[in-house]
């Protein structure tokens, strides 16, 4: 599958014609990234796309819970075949969030994952 290539702002890429988009491996790197960065019902063409990170990180938040949710957001992403690797990190003090996975894509191909600081 194709998806439109996502810019390091986050935005979608355009006028490079092919260039513009990211096929295979890529494809569902990106495709993870973008729904684990994704809040649940922001997305108006399908509203399950993202997780419900408001409801994941009520005080106090169950990090075993919101770990569950993470991966299984991760195996249902097309392409993703199985999670080798998985680490999560919580700064409370910034309250800022890290992720850090490795995937293998239904091309065989294992690729690594980081969201947040």
């Amino acid at each position: 599958m194709r998806v439109r290539r996502i810019d390091s702002d986050g935005d979608w890429t355009f006028g490079a014609g092919r260039a513009s988009y990211a096929d295979r491996t890529e494809s569902v790197a990106q495709r993870v990234k973008t729904r684990l960065l994704s809040l649940q019902g922001d997305w108006f063409l399908d509203l399950s796309h993202g997780l419900p990170w408001f409801d994941l990180i009520e005080r106090p938040a169950d990090l075993a819970k919101v770990e569950r949710a993470v991966k299984a957001q991760i195996l249902r992403t097309d392409g993703v075949r199985r999670i080798t690797a998985f680490s999560m990190s919580v700064d409370p003090g910034t309250r800022a969030m890290a992720i850090t996975t490795s995937i293998v894509d239904i091309y065989g191909i294992e690729t690594q994952i980081s969201t947040g600081a």
